[in-house]
């Protein structure tokens, strides 16, 4: 059903692009599916809304996934994986 999360997430997304529950719902479904980059872009997106508007423990989160996505892709890249 990750792909339905994807779909409904992005058409949240299109009305109110800051969303933080849908940046990160989708983020969570991308790096469920594998998609790395698409999940660190949304990742991304949402720690440049700021600590402020996305609360402490989704700050977190956020700041956690992104470790862990660029080590993933990094890891990918280098054939290491």
């Amino acid at each position: 059903m990750f792909d339905e999360t994807i779909s409904d997430c992005t058409m949240v997304l299109e009305l109110d692009e800051n969303n933080v529950k849908a940046l990160v719902r989708r983020a969570q479904a991308f790096e469920a599916c594998e998609r790395f980059k698409s999940a660190l872009q949304d990742v991304k997106f949402a720690l440049n809304l700021g600590q402020a508007q996305l609360g402490g423990p989704t700050w977190t989160q956020c700041n956690q996934m992104q470790h862990r996505l660029q080590s993933v892709i990094r890891k990918l890249k280098s054939g290491n994986f």
